[in-house]
């Protein structure tokens, strides 16, 4: 329940921050960054004593490949981000109509121009660098765990900053799914959730190289 509450929050912000500037374009990018790292550092802060705030199917990924978190508990975890996912693109459908399907409902879209493989690099790279703050700050608990939350959110804030035009800004498969499955545009869909997915690799090499080699020493 937590997972589906926070990642439906997540979802619905940000996507709507992006619909809110498509349509009436006065929070401008940075004001779009600034709505995403701010809901997904809120909802962690408020989800990660119960459990452990991932709010990110890629995220869950990284802690099931590093044996952090069971199986079972990883599956329960991305089927609850993806239904949260779902149902904030319907709430977002209700509000904004059918004009806004037409832009994917605020999920990330490769910007006019860019080649797909450039906008899957961009997603790798930012969604590699989220896991690593996610798992140095929030995992490793040499690090600041108090303010993982706060991290992971100024990390969302600035990778949209750069990602925005360029791949759609997805560093999260729930961000895309829902609002692609409502607005029946799938045409960035491969790049959102691929991206994501393999950049969440980046958890198995803190694991093996800041953590295991600490326990074995």
């Amino acid at each position: 329940m937590a997972e589906f509450i926070g990642t439906f929050v997540f979802v619905f912000v940000s996507c709507g921050a992006v619909l809110s500037y498509i349509f009436y374009g006065e929070i401008g990018v940075a004001g779009v960054a600034v709505a995403s790292g701010f809901s997904y550092a809120t909802m962690m802060y408020a989800t990660v004593h119960i459990s452990g705030g991932h709010l990110n199917p890629a995220v869950t990924l990284a802690s099931w490949l590093a044996q952090k978190t069971s199986g079972a508990t990883a599956i329960f975890y991305v089927c609850a981000q993806i239904v949260a996912s779902f149902a904030a693109a319907g709430l977002l459908f209700y509000i904004f109509g059918q004009e806004a399907a037409e832009f994917s409902l605020g999920g990330p879209t490769v910007g006019t121009g860019i080649d797909t493989s450039r906008a899957l690099i961009v997603e790798i790279a930012l969604s590699a660098i989220l896991v690593f703050g996610f798992f140095a700050t929030m995992v490793d608990r040499r690090g600041p765990t108090s303010f993982g939350p706060l991290v992971m959110g100024l990390v969302v804030g600035a990778s949209w900053l750069v990602a925005l035009p360029l791949s759609g800004a997805s560093l999260n498969p729930a961000r895309a799914v829902g609002p692609a499955g409502v607005s029946q545009v799938y045409d960035s869909l491969a790049v959102a959730v691929i991206g994501p997915l393999t950049g969440s690799l980046v958890g198995v090499v803190y694991d093996w190289v800041f953590l295991r080699k600490i326990k074995k020493g």
